[in-house]
């Protein structure tokens, strides 16, 4: 296992530490995996990484041509080397290519190639992501993974809730380094199944030789499979991989020492511990089905202000115990993108909210530009609460496994009697918020605006991870 932590440690922290003497102010993290906004910076760095190797080709092209053609001139003169003693014109030319071409290939030998390329790469090993932005990443995969019970080999074909997206599938490196994850955290089960597809694509690999500049190779993959069959109590199979290892490296000390051990636990099997639950309450809410309660609730159309009588609009009625509403067409199209152009500078990573949070916020007011001050006069106009001097509003864009929840185990201490949360995107997969103690979930709708009054004390509201989508909410406190 300390085989498997080290090997675990060399590919997550050194991604964070491949640039030696990184400037002290480069961030701790990109904020890349929690904001989809964050992401479109990572797809432009990309492209600049594709152009400038494409530029070092060129240059090594270019190269490799004058290479040759100083090989195929030094042959031919070779092939032709009986006439040397015979031919005085010959003999001159033999000697005027030693003398004056030599030096030059030995500059050609000698020349520092693509010196522009490799600064500009060292350049953008600077922006690459961090160690931070990895490792929430990772959790991100996990999160999903748990919350919606989804399939490895499923996710690895670009499936996601019995939905083909046709993209290219994951490889070897993406499943190892996720059975490198759950094995790390002792989810022996997942790091098994993960394992499995990394030994599927490199066995299937087109082009076996690629592989082989990886830090890993097949042997590691056994030792890997060895070390998570031994955590889930199946001896005999760890000891099967064990010996095909055996097989290629006769003389590898640390298996050898295994086969003894593995034996003598599948003949004194030992009581395993079940890996520890975790996401619980989000996979319970996210999880279920919540079916629509039909009865007294309504439908009605909103005027009660003079704006609104000259465009009223259809508010729906979710529940009444706790008012919980949905106001439909709230905000179009043209303010929509207003209010995220205008929140885009402002979006922050907020340290002080919970770990269970995967987003970026930007905090508007009123002051700060037309749109917050008519979104705010509108909510005021359809919900009748007081301002009270709040004209803050919260623009939120979500990333990987992206939601905004309080952590599972704490208490929420309301401060505020009522909430309004304005959809800005629609969401392909996941994203509903999700109200356990009313049997309510609600998708995002482009435009539409949520609005429920909060029980003292209490969480009364979750979020659901984000399986597909860039969700963009704005959130505002009603107090």
């Amino acid at each position: 296992m300390a085989r498997t932590l080290f090997f675990f440690i060399v590919l997550t922290v050194g991604v964070g530490m491949q640039v030696k003497g990184q400037d002290v102010s480069t961030p701790k993290s990109y904020d890349f995996a929690i904001s989809s906004e964050s992401q479109l910076s990572l797809l432009k760095l990309k492209e600049t990484h594709v152009y400038n190797l494409h530029s070092y080709n060129k240059i090594l092209k270019m190269h490799l041509k004058k290479i040759k053609l100083a090989i195929r001139y030094s042959e031919n003169l070779l092939k032709s080397s009986t006439l040397f003693q015979y031919n005085l014109f010959f003999g001159f030319k033999v000697l005027r290519h030693i003398y004056k071409a030599w030096p030059l290939y030995l500059t050609l030998l000698t020349k520092e190639l693509g010196t522009k390329e490799t600064s500009a790469f060292q350049d953008l090993l600077e922006q690459q992501p961090t160690s931070v932005d990895f490792e929430e990443s990772l959790g991100a995969i996990h999160r999903l993974q748990t919350v919606y019970d989804l399939d490895s080999y499923a996710m690895a074909e670009g499936i996601l809730a019995g939905k083909n997206y046709n993209i290219k599938n994951w490889g070897v490196d993406e499943c190892l380094i996720l059975g490198l994850m759950y094995q790390y955290i002792k989810n022996y089960n997942q790091s098994e199944n993960w394992f499995q597809l990394a030994l599927y694509y490199y066995e299937d690999h087109p082009n076996p030789e690629e592989l082989e500049i990886k830090i890993w190779k097949y042997t590691n993959l056994l030792e890997l499979l060895v070390e998570a069959n031994k955590g889930l109590g199946r001896y005999l199979e760890a000891k099967k991989y064990a010996n095909e290892l055996l097989t290629l490296f006769p003389n590898q000390t640390y298996m050898l020492k295994q086969l003894p051990k593995l034996k003598y636990l599948h003949e004194n099997p030992i009581k395993l511990k079940k890996p520890k639950k975790e996401y619980k309450l989000q996979k319970a809410i996210c999880s279920k089905r919540y079916r629509r309660k039909s009865g007294n609730l309504l439908c009605r159309y909103v005027n009660w202000t003079p704006f609104l009588q000259l465009a009223p609009l259809k508010m729906e009625e979710l529940s009444i115990e706790t008012h919980i509403s949905i106001v439909h067409d709230f905000i179009g199209q043209k303010d929509i993108e207003i209010l995220k152009n205008v929140s885009r500078p402002k979006l922050q990573r907020h340290e002080n909210l919970s770990w269970n949070c995967s987003c970026k916020i930007g905090n508007l007011s009123s002051s700060s530009h037309d749109i917050v001050a008519k979104i705010n006069r509108l909510i005021l106009d359809v919900t009748g609460f007081p301002m009270k001097g709040n004209e803050k509003l919260e623009v939120i864009n979500y990333g990987l496994a992206g939601n905004y929840n309080l952590d599972d185990t704490a208490k929420s201490k309301h401060q505020n009697h009522a909430n309004a949360l304005i959809f800005l995107s629609n969401v392909e997969r996941g994203g509903e918020i999700v109200f356990p103690s009313r049997h309510l979930k609600v998708r995002a709708r482009k435009g539409s605006m949520l609005v429920w009054e909060n029980v003292k004390g209490r969480v009364i509201y979750h979020q659901c991870p984000i399986l597909k989508g860039n969700m963009w909410v704005a959130n505002k406190v009603l107090n």
